[in-house]
Order: structure tokens, then C-alpha cells, then sequence
């Protein structure tokens, strides 16, 4: 995870931006010139020459003119390519390829990427710090996305890591005593590939390593396959959904508790705390089926607020009566360019004991939530 956070910062020292001569031109007859570095949840975002990049709400722009080749999604479900200009009528693009020229209205346009050349030029990314602080809980998160896209398909990866420590009021010296840590913690990367022209199916691969300790998972590597679809994408919304297989190897602590046992802990020497022996722990094997979906919607007025949910199902195919789901939401709203405030829900819920000999739900927990309030940084 370390390694991954590294690369998200060190990105735009690799991105090479190209030359600034994008004209964009407002309904009040502003006129902005810089380098287009996409659209997306109807915000089309520019970097002007002299100053850094701003974001233009698409209910504003009359004109779009560059020489630079873009990928262009429509609410119709088209996916675009070639370079664009401005027409005659306010609120319309030019896009000419080698084959064909056509006009797209702006407000039918739900995503602008950038063609570029080189690897660094192709990928997105955002880091997140998330907080909550109570009299008797303490918890922050810390996560990055990172994703690149190209005509065939895109890659998508994200790591984040939570730890919540209890906090209890020791009267007799008067002060506030931290207790165990709880931590969970996940690294996920998944490849989609278009299977039609459209761009509106699509198979996809995932592999993802994650830790929850409240839910007796010391560590679950999992490896799946499937097949998804875009229902809705249209300006201000976008639905879709997946189902596949996938194969699961997991670390189950087995027997009462007897020790500490501390993830992610880099002490190895004689007196290491780092995995406490009394801890038995045993790693098993299954099989399961997954559905999944995600929405995103996003407001095309003056008050940018992104709300994104998603939701997975896992239904064991080896192990009877033992279901899993995660459910994650938040509610985005822009502060300040490319930083946004973020009110968050993360819950994880697990129905079944790993075996007979594993610790039982009474001694763990079925389900556990996380609500927290955050900034995200998407430059």
C-alpha cells in the first residue's frame, strides 16, 4: 500500500501536459485558453496559462475548440474519438476523426478524456483523509485511487487503510486510555475491457487483498472474473452493474484469543509484537459468486456535490449459509478547486463461522461500519 500511496504523489511530477492552446468560451463571452484535461461529472476541467486549473460547470460553456484528440462519451451510450471545435450555434461540439464528422450537444456529453501518447498522460488519481473523533473512539482512514484508461478498456487501482482505537476514562488519574487498536485495511486492482463498440458492456478481472480484524479476517486474498454492463450514463447519472466468480484464500484466527496480534507491523526481532503465537490461525479455501453495483450522480448547476454508492454481494458457493456484502457511500461537495469535502459510510457484513474450530460471531463481530467525515484531493 505503501509503495501505491508513493506513485499517487509522484504523479504529476510524470505527467506531461500538452501545449495550452484549448479555448473554451463561456455564455457571458469569457474566454478561457489552456491545456483540456477532461470532463467528468459536469465539470470540465482547464488548465489556463496563467493560473492553476479551474473547474468550468458544462451548463456554461457555449464553445469548445482543440487541436488534441479526445475520447468523448455520450448519454446515448456512443464512445467518440477525434478532435474538437466549436459551431456556429452556441452549446454544440465539432468532433472530426479520420472517418467521420459529427455534432454533439454539450449537455448530452457525460465524459471528455484526453488521447494522450505517453503512459503518465493517461492516468487519473486521488488521495483521501478521513477522520472521525469521539470522547470514546478515534478513527481515520487513508486512501488513494489511481486509474488509466485507453480506447480498449481502463485499469482501475485502490488502497486504503482504517484503524479505530477506543478510548476509556480513567478516573483515578483523571485522563483518557487508549485501548487496542482495530484495523482494517485493502489493496484492489481491476482491469475492464469494452466487449462492444459502445463501451456499455464489459468483461473484467480483479484481484484484492483485505484485512479486517472485527470480522476475524487476518487476511483475505481474493482473484475473480466477470461480466458487467452500464445501465444509465447520462449527464448526472451513472449505473451499472457486474456478476462473476471468484476464487478466496483467507487467514481466520482459530480458538479464544490469547495475544495481540498487529497487521502491517514491519518488527521482526526477538521481541517483536507483531504476531503473538498464542494467536492460532488457519487459512482456508472457498469458492464464491459476486454482484455488484455502483452509482454515481452529480449536480449540473453551480453547486458541485457528488454522491457515489457501492454495493457487493458474495454468496458463498463452498460453505453453507455464509454470505458476505460490503456497502460503501459518500457525499461529496467542492470547497476549493480539485478539493472536496467528504461525508462517508463503510460497512462490511459476514454471516458465518470459517469452520468448527474458528472463532464464532459471538466472539467477533457479523458486521462492522465506519462513518466519517474527509477531504479528497482530484487534481
Amino acid at each position: 500500500m505503501r509503495t501505491l500511496l508513493l506513485l499517487l504523489i509522484a504523479l504529476p511530477v510524470l505527467a506531461m501536459a500538452h501545449n495550452k492552446s484549448d479555448v473554451v468560451t463561456m455564455y457571458n463571452g469569457d474566454r478561457i485558453t489552456g491545456e483540456i484535461q477532461g470532463m467528468s461529472n459536469g465539470d470540465l476541467k482547464i488548465n489556463p496559462r496563467y493560473s492553476p486549473a479551474i473547474n468550468l460547470d458544462l451548463q456554461h460553456i457555449a464553445k469548445i475548440e482543440s487541436d488534441y484528440n479526445y475520447e468523448i462519451l455520450t448519454a446515448d451510450n456512443q464512445r467518440l474519438y477525434g478532435n474538437i471545435s466549436g459551431t456556429e450555434k452556441n452549446g454544440e461540439l465539432q468532433l472530426t476523426s479520420i472517418d467521420t464528422a459529427q455534432v454533439v450537444p454539450l449537455l448530452g456529453i457525460t465524459e471528455i478524456r484526453p488521447v494522450e501518447e505517453s503512459f503518465a498522460d493517461r492516468l487519473q488519481y486521488t488521495l483521501g483523509a478521513n477522520f472521525t473523533f469521539e470522547p470514546d473512539l478515534l478513527t481515520y482512514k487513508l486512501e488513494g485511487t489511481l486509474t488509466y484508461a485507453n480506447r480498449k478498456g481502463q485499469y482501475a487501482a485502490r488502497a486504503n487503510y482504517l484503524q479505530s482505537t477506543t478510548r476509556t476514562y480513567d478516573e483515578a488519574n483523571n485522563k483518557l486510555v487508549e485501548g487496542d487498536a482495530s484495523i482494517a485495511g485493502l489493496v484492489s486492482l481491476e482491469n475492464e475491457v469494452w466487449t462492444d463498440l459502445k463501451g456499455q458492456r464489459f468483461r473484467s478481472l480483479s484481484a484484492q487483498y483485505d484485512y479486517n480484524d472485527q470480522l476475524n479476517n487476518f487476511g483475505r486474498v481474493s482473484l475473480g472474473a466477470g461480466i458487467g454492463r452500464y445501465w444509465l450514463d447520462n449527464p448526472g447519472v451513472r449505473f451499472a452493474t457486474s456478476i462473476g466468480l471468484q476464487g478466496v484464500s483467507e487467514k481466520t484466527l482459530v480458538g479464544e484469543s490469547g495475544g495481540k496480534f498487529t497487521p502491517f507491523c514491519l518488527d521482526t526481532g526477538p521481541d517483536s509484537t507483531c504476531d503473538n503465537e498464542s494467536l492460532e490461525k488457519d487459512t482456508l479455501y472457498s469458492a464464491e459468486a459476486f454482484v455488484t453495483g455502483s452509482l454515481i450522480m452529480y449536480s449540473l448547476t453551480d453547486m458541485d456535490m457528488d454522491l457515489n454508492v457501492l454495493g457487493s454481494l458474495y454468496p458463498s458457493l463452498t460453505e453453507n449459509d455464509r454470505i458476505r456484502a460490503h456497502l460503501e457511500a459518500s457525499l461529496s461537495w467542492e470547497v476549493i478547486s480539485d478539493l472536496f469535502i467528504k461525508l462517508s459510510w463503510f460497512s462490511d457484513f459476514d454471516s458465518g463461522d470459517r469452520n468448527s474450530d474458528a472463532t464464532v460471531p459471538s466472539t467477533t463481530r457479523r458486521i462492522d461500519y465506519n462513518i466519517l467525515l474527509g477531504l479528497d484531493w482530484r487534481p
